[in-house]
């Protein structure tokens, strides 16, 4: 069967355009033969996701004189930065300079702040902001531990590496948010996993704790390895984040206990796990059992 629009990103409005009428559009979209990038904008749910894919979509939206900016530009560069309460809103983000009037947008959020153009590549004919503008704007613009876990995937995708986020925040001037992402690009890390990891990390750092290692190695006597989302080799101490989506039900939960089991009674580690709940909120009791376990006075949560 023949892919719908030959597999290229169509805005809704546009179906009569494609051969559909609003009542195919919606049996389609309700079948699940048409995902939505953004909203208002679909694709055949068979089409691979490509960057190509990605700049056509963004491409249909983007408002005049508009730079694909934040969550967006990150996406583009294929690195997931999304924070939960986002995730499905799928409005594509935009900037404009100071000196253009801001569009509206029906499809999209669009802010208007100061560009330069070495913050500016073109892609494809798009324009969007640099890596490191990316990654600065969320540094400076996203709640801290969302602020850390956009950071940390950016690196992780490589698309940027902690060194060059530190020395280009180190230039920035009279930018709200600059001391937060200054503070936070030193702390980058592209071993941290998933979001959660980040968050989790974030805790740690504001919490006073010292800074873990990641994704790091242990080895039994057997020959047995594992891998630790964060580690505190000296004190023998691990945390480890267990997210939702692959952390529940019995299978999985008896797994954890099992492995962690295990590594504490051959190699004499002890575990503090983080959960959503620990890390965020008045319960700070996360905080509280690590520091026991490192001998480290934990601070009050700001967040």
């Amino acid at each position: 069967m023949a892919l719908i629009n030959e597999g290229r990103p169509f805005r809704s409005i546009d179906a009569s355009a494609v051969g559909l009428s609003r009542s195919q559009l919606a049996e389609a979209r309700h079948a699940g033969a048409l995902f939505q990038i953004f909203r208002g904008v679909v694709v055949d749910s068979r089409t691979p996701d490509s960057r190509d894919l990605r700049i056509e979509a963004a491409s249909l939206v983007v408002p005049p004189n508009a730079v694909v900016a934040d969550h967006t530009a990150a996406w583009l560069y294929g690195a997931d930065t999304m924070p939960p309460h986002e995730m499905r809103e799928l409005r594509p983000m935009f900037v404009v300079p100071h000196s253009t009037s801001r569009p509206f947008s029906a499809a999209g959020k669009v802010r208007q702040t100061t560009i330069l153009d070495p913050d500016v590549v073109e892609i494809e004919g798009l324009q969007v902001t640099s890596p490191l503008r990316t990654a600065a704007d969320l540094l400076r613009r996203c709640w801290r531990p969302y602020a850390l876990a956009a950071g940390d995937a950016l690196a992780r995708a490589k698309v940027v590496t902690t060194e060059d986020v530190a020395e280009y925040v180190l230039r920035l001037r009279k930018q709200q948010g600059v001391v937060q992402a200054r503070e936070l690009a030193q702390v980058i890390d592209p071993k941290a996993a998933s979001h959660g990891e980040s968050w989790m990390r974030c805790r740690m750092l504001d919490a006073g704790l010292p800074r873990p290692q990641l994704d790091f190695g242990l080895q039994d006597h057997w020959g047995n390895q594992w891998r630790l989302d964060a580690a505190f080799e000296g004190q023998r101490v691990a945390s480890e984040y267990d997210g939702r989506a692959d952390h529940t039900g019995t299978e999985a939960t008896d797994h954890d206990e099992g492995r962690r089991s295990t590594i504490e009674h051959r190699l004499s580690w002890k575990f503090v796990i983080a959960t959503r709940e620990r890390i965020f909120g008045a319960d700070d009791s996360f905080d509280h059992e690590l520091g026991e376990l490192l001998s480290v006075p934990v601070r009050p949560r700001k967040w």
